[in-house]
């Protein structure tokens, strides 16, 4: 009988104890819920990506310390992306940025955070630097483009505009707005 008794006494401390951590469990929020069936993406470290032109020949390269993809908004980031543009025939630019965006097909890249274009002539002429804090970067029009200020610097010119666009295949530039020009002598 007694046997009996300690075991009553223990199912009902054991039925007590379940019923309190029971009561005390936190019950899985909305958001938790949500972001738990989020689907997962992948990120890449030292990521490098190849776009190529109509010929299928490599059209530019992008180099980024970290890609990250976004799958919930079908995008990619990059942390200090370099693009390096070089179609065949063609005046080679370079882009570097703080981080850049993409949609997951990158036809646009959104370049942001002390931006820098910069053209690498081969014909021995000066390069043109292009200083802003976004981009446009359209590889399949072979287009750059912002809406930012921008200070242009080609040999000794200096100009400072509101909006640029650049074709880099045709290698010309677009300054829009206000512009300011500057001649410094060497």
């Amino acid at each position: 009988m007694r046997t009996t008794f300690v075991l009553i006494v223990l199912a009902l401390l054991a039925a007590a104890t379940g019923v309190l951590q029971w009561q005390r469990a936190t019950p899985i929020t909305t958001e938790a819920a949500e972001e738990s069936s989020r689907p997962l993406g992948y990120y890449i470290l030292g990521a490098r990506l190849l776009g190529t032109d109509e010929q299928g020949r490599v059209a530019y390269r992008v180099f980024a310390d970290r890609l990250a993809e976004l799958p919930g908004e079908q995008r990619l980031t990059l942390d200090n992306p370099r693009v390096d543009y070089r179609p065949e025939g063609e005046t080679p630019w370079t882009m570097s940025a703080m981080s850049a965006s993409a949609p997951k097909d990158r036809s646009q890249f959104d370049l942001v955070g002390d931006v820098e274009l910069k053209s690498a002539p081969v014909d021995g002429s000066e390069p043109t630097t292009v200083l802003t804090q976004k981009l446009e970067f359209s590889p399949d029009r072979s287009r750059a483009d912002t809406d930012e200020a921008v200070t242009v610097t080609f040999g000794d010119w200096r100009f400072e505009a509101g909006r640029l666009g650049v074709d880099l295949k045709a290698d010309t530039l677009e300054l829009e707005s206000q512009g300011h020009g500057e001649f410094f002598e060497r």
